[in-house]
Order: C-alpha cells, then sequence, then structure tokens
C-alpha cells in the first residue's frame, strides 16, 4: 500500500495530499510525480498536504534535496503548498524553510481549517508563528 493518496477537491478547487507513515526522499520523489499528474490534469496551482499522521526521515541531507527533487518533478516553486502537521516539529520547521529558502511558496499549519484558508487566500504568505 502507498504511504500517501492524492485527491482533487472540487469543492475548494485545490489538490489534497494525504501522508502516513515515514515520510522519506523516495516517498517524497514518488508522490512529487504522483502530484504533477493530477497539477496538470486541474490546471491547479494549490496543494493541501495533510501531514498529521506522518512522520518525516530523519536523514537531513534528504529534506535538504526536497525541493529540487520537487523542481525536478516539475512542481513549480510558484506552487502553493499548505503543510498540516499534528505539531510543530524541528524537522517539519527544518522542511518548510529549505523550501522556503529555494524560491518555493511553502507554509506550516497544524490546523487544516487555518491551511485551507491560506491556501485559497489570493494574499501573499506571511510566516506563522507559534508552535
Amino acid at each position: 500500500m502507498m504511504p500517501y493518496k492524492i485527491n482533487y477537491n472540487k469543492e475548494y478547487g485545490y489538490i489534497a495530499v494525504i501522508v502516513e507513515g515515514e515520510f522519506t526522499l523516495s516517498t517524497f520523489k514518488e508522490l512529487a510525480a504522483d502530484a504533477v499528474r493530477f497539477i496538470e490534469r486541474y490546471s491547479c496551482n494549490r496543494i493541501l498536504n495533510d501531514m498529521r499522521h506522518a512522520s518525516l526521515t530523519k536523514e537531513t541531507l534528504d529534506i535538504y534535496h526536497m525541493p529540487k527533487n520537487a523542481k525536478q518533478a516539475g512542481i513549480a516553486p510558484s506552487l502553493k503548498r499548505a503543510l498540516v502537521v499534528s505539531e510543530f516539529s524541528s524537522d517539519f520547521h527544518f522542511l518548510e524553510t529549505v523550501f522556503v529558502n529555494q524560491g518555493h511558496i511553502v507554509k506550516l499549519f497544524t490546523d487544516i481549517n487555518a491551511a485551507r484558508g491560506w491556501l485559497l487566500n489570493k494574499e501573499k504568505p506571511i510566516h506563522e508563528s507559534g508552535g
């Protein structure tokens, strides 16, 4: 069984990705390739990543390479992505920082409704503090 599910949310107009279990670089590469098919099929530039039941790999270098792999898979840095996690951990904060530092629009949330609100808002992203 794949450690993630992807579908298109017609009501709100975004791609929903649900990740469970350990989120590794190899899982990320598979997910990115699958997500690109949804992005193209629905001409959608917003993704809600529900990672509340996922744990991030402890391999710092793998996390560091995820933005580069996203671009190689065809995920544009301009794509708006909300990451919803169960708690603000240093690992997920590092993941967010790495993506943002490489020019991607990625933001970390613990509240799925706040994430959805930010994702659907047309304003420029503002970093959410707290944790």
